[in-house]
């Protein structure tokens, strides 16, 4: 990694999950208004709907270059301890006392390659992860979620 300021320049990431299904997802028909939000520090930001099986967040980030030459992230929506960072989307159903989050996404950084992460430090810009909403039991996606693509697309 170069040596770079402490500060990069603006960085958005763009986090894309699509694949909703049409017709509700497999085991979770008595759930009602389901929805995925983005977890940020102060609580939940709702995706901006891209169609019909498309919802789409985005938030800024800052790297910075640590002296072992790893690259540390920051950021309203960024979790996790340095080394392991993340987004994580919230799944929720509608109750009769509000909303009950029952699964998370997480979306990692780290899978961001070293040419990424060497051009968002010297020239900052937008990077990508697209997921799917299901998960393998047909229900939302969660845990660790693969990212559709072939990973990470920076522009």
């Amino acid at each position: 990694m170069p040596a770079a300021s402490s500060v990069s320049p603006p960085v958005l990431a763009r986090l894309v999950c699509e694949e909703w299904p049409a017709h509700g997802f497999a085991g979770f028909e008595g759930r009602q208004d389901v929805q995925v939000e983005l977890q940020v520090r102060d609580g939940l930001e709702p995706g901006v709907h891209e169609g019909g099986t498309r919802w789409v967040w985005t938030t800024h980030i800052t790297l910075k270059p640590l002296p072992d030459g790893s690259v540390d992230f920051a950021g309203p929506a960024v979790s996790g301890k340095r080394g392991e960072r993340f987004f994580y989307l919230s799944w929720s159903s509608r109750t009769l006392h509000g909303r009950d989050r029952f699964r998370r996404a997480k979306i990692q950084l780290s899978e961001l390659t070293p040419a990424q992460l060497s051009g968002l430090l010297k020239r900052g810009g937008t990077i990508t992860a697209r997921i799917s909403a299901l998960a393998r039991d047909g229900g939302p996606a969660c845990a660790t979620v693969p990212l559709l693509g072939g990973g990470w697309i920076m522009s």
